[in-house]
């Protein structure tokens, strides 16, 4: 064989060589490419990406639609302080290479702060700081939730390491009126108080994602099947509260608390046909030189954060709760309401047990119905003690819904205080038939007077509608606790209270009220010894009206009121209480129903009336008198009954807006109005 056979030969087999090779790796590179090893995928890094689609948690709105939380898009900065280092001495480097006379004196921690400071207007030096301080971190927030003018600014920088994300910001429209009830979402969106947490599951949002093949410049090549998954929002959920008769009731507690230096107050309006909570308020007050009984560490974070303790704090009711015993022992035939008691006329009633009972006056032997109009603690105890510890605990306690949870559904409800049967006694009996030795919640009391109202009916409590798009819904589940006569004549008595008991205070001009005062010690808290104080008290005044058919009923509570400015319920609870149902029946158009007669003497007293009483009753006459007969609360009102369209989140610049769940303002365009001028 020649050379040039030789080289022929050698040159085959190399060529041969080097196409098997070639298809050897390209087929590895294609078996790296399609099935790579488990090993290797991380180092290869995803070749698919994902977008997010904001999904809108859904809205709280009140009875007619007004909207109390809703959420729209904001966004949030962030920086990537290796990246700021990195691009920084970047520039500093091409800037020395095309003047190499420069000096190098860049710091790029210190620019971007600077660059910042103008426009989060905050200083320099603590952005700069926290730059130095996570240099190594990837992800460090700046600003939580940037308003349109900073968005703008930011934008404008072109700072490489600054970024914007966007995110859900929750919008509570009606400022600070009724925030612990309405409650407060966190960082991610999620309920942390009040109604936000107690619907969470009808209010949270699922986000919707598109995932996608790309190439290195990001561009989509490809999407499977399956890979998009469309945005799902909440519920949006129609509470039971009516924001104007809210703002009523805690203007007027909160009137009440500062004129009485009193150390906190609270407040329930309810509709004892359906049990729809209108409105509830909670209020506590810090007092130089007094050590407060009631705290709430919460509150100082954020108001809406604090416990609502119309739910979750008993109080002792005192005289308020002798209606139901009246009722009870009436109903058992233990009494009628013409029976004569042997009531003291000069002194302490003594019971079978030797406990002296006593009262503020002694009337001697008096009428059932007078015992309750002039709330005699004697009477009451007689009454306790002709009825068995079964008939107490059950006819009374257990049948109108104490000692137990009223369902309302907001977290951090309690049962009340009640002595077990197993600690029982006859100081027990006595002691709960005046209305001591038990505790109960606002809304325990509000619901259970409620039977007075409607026939005797307990109603169950709600707190939102079952329907998001009308104010209008059928009562839950109602039990029967009282005959209908029964709770008649309870209020027939309980008006006497108001006309010429210890109510006379707290009458209308407008409505014929019924109700009762009640004034308890407060009890020592632990650490400060047993018993009760003997100069702090706990005043509550409970009433409904109109008369004939009643609309609301409304309990007011004043904690720990200074004693040397009023302490007792009829005179300082009771005020409180009728300019609430004045204020809210005129708000819902309902006509008055004071008799003349009666109407004429309280004006003429003037007792505890508003300097103005006189105007105000005369044009609420003239208007009622002109109106419709029913209600006229959503003519009086600028925003729409049925509730609002839903919208996609949106942002809009150059229009104001109020508070956020980060507590700034966010520029966001509003989807409901303020309260409505009354």
């Amino acid at each position: 064989m020649n050379d040039a056979m030789r080289i022929r030969a050698w040159t085959h087999w190399v060529i041969c060589i080097v196409v098997l090779l070639m298809t050897v790796a390209l087929v590895r590179v294609t078996q790296l490419k399609t099935l790579p090893p488990n090993k290797l995928s991380p180092a290869m890094g995803s070749r698919t990406s994902t977008s997010v689609e904001l999904a809108a948690r859904g809205r709280l709105m009140d009875r007619r639609g007004r909207i109390l939380a809703t959420s729209v898009v904001g966004h949030r900065l962030f920086a990537d302080p290796a990246t700021i280092w990195r691009c920084g001495h970047e520039k500093m480097e091409a800037g020395l290479r095309s003047d190499p006379q420069a000096l190098p004196t860049a710091d790029p921690f210190a620019e971007a702060a600077l660059a910042l400071s103008t426009v989060l207007g905050r200083p320099a030096a603590d952005l700069e700081a926290i730059f130095r301080a996570r240099a190594d971190d990837r992800y460090v927030v700046l600003d939580a939730d940037l308003n349109d003018m900073e968005l703008d600014g930011v934008r404008s920088l072109k700072i490489e390491g600054l970024g914007i994300e966007s995110k859900l910001v929750r919008e509570y429209p009606q400022g600070s009126v009724a925030a612990p009830l309405i409650g407060k979402v966190g960082f991610e969106h999620k309920g942390l108080s009040g109604s936000e947490l107690a619907f969470e599951k009808r209010l949270a949002a699922v986000n919707g994602r598109l995932t996608f093949l790309r190439d290195v410049r990001r561009n989509v090549l490809h999407i499977d099947d399956g890979d998009f998954v469309p945005a799902d929002d909440g519920s949006d959920i129609r509470l039971t509260i009516d924001m104007v008769i809210q703002d009523i009731a805690e203007r007027r507690l909160a009137e009440a608390v500062r004129e009485y230096n009193a150390g906190g107050g609270r407040i329930i309006v309810m509709d004892p046909h359906t049990g729809d909570v209108l409105a509830m308020a909670d209020i506590l007050q810090s007092r130089a030189g007094w050590k407060e009984i009631t705290t709430d560490p919460s509150r100082r974070i954020d108001p809406a954060l604090g416990r609502n303790r119309c739910l979750s704090d008993p109080f002792e009711p005192g005289s308020t709760f002798k209606p139901f015993v009246w009722a009870a022992a009436t109903e058992l035939g233990i009494f009628t309401p013409e029976s004569k008691l042997q009531t003291p006329s000069g002194g302490p009633y003594r019971t079978s047990f030797g406990r002296a009972i006593r009262d503020v006056k002694y009337y001697g032997p008096v009428s059932w119905r007078t015992v309750l109009v002039k709330s005699l603690n004697s009477g009451m105890a007689i009454a306790g003690e002709r009825m068995t510890f079964d008939q107490m605990r059950g006819t009374v306690i257990d049948r109108f819904g104490f000692g137990k949870p009223s369902g309302l559904g907001l977290l951090g409800e309690t049962n009340g205080l009640i002595t077990p049967p197993s600690a029982w006694s006859k100081y027990t009996q006595t002691s709960v038939a005046m209305g001591h030795e038990i505790g109960v919640t606002p809304v325990q009391m509000a619901r259970a007077f409620s039977a007075f109202c409607n026939g005797g009916y307990l109603p169950q409590p709600r707190l939102a509608l079952p329907d998001a798009t009308t104010a209008s819904a059928a009562p839950l589940n109602r039990t029967q606790v009282l005959p209908a006569r029964i709770a008649q004549e309870s209020r027939s008595a309980m008006e006497g209270v108001l006309v010429e008991g210890t109510g006379r205070r707290a009458q209308s001009a407008l409505y014929r009220m019924f109700g009762k005062s009640g004034t308890a010690q407060l009890p020592k808290p632990a650490g400060q010894g047993k018993g009760y104080f003997e100069d702090r008290y706990v005043a509550n005044f409970i009433a409904a009206a109109p008369y004939e058919d009643p609309r609301i009923v409304v309990l007011c509570v004043i904690d720990d009121p200074d004693k040397r400015k009023g302490h007792f319920g009829g005179s300082i609870a009771g005020p409180v209480v009728r300019d609430v149902v004045d204020e809210s029946l005129q708000y819902l158009g309902v006509k008055p129903d004071q008799l003349p007669e009666r109407r004429a003497s309280i004006l003429a007293t003037g007792q505890d009336l508003p300097a103005d009483a006189k105007e105000r009753v005369s044009a609420a006459l003239i208007f009622t008198d002109v109106a419709s007969d029913g209600d006229l609360a959503a003519e009086s009102s600028p925003d729409a009954p049925a509730a609002p369209a839903r919208r996609k989140p949106t942002r809009t610049a150059g229009q104001s807006g109020g508070k956020s769940a980060s507590g700034k303002s966010s520029g966001t365009q509003r989807t409901s109005s303020r309260l409505p001028t009354r």
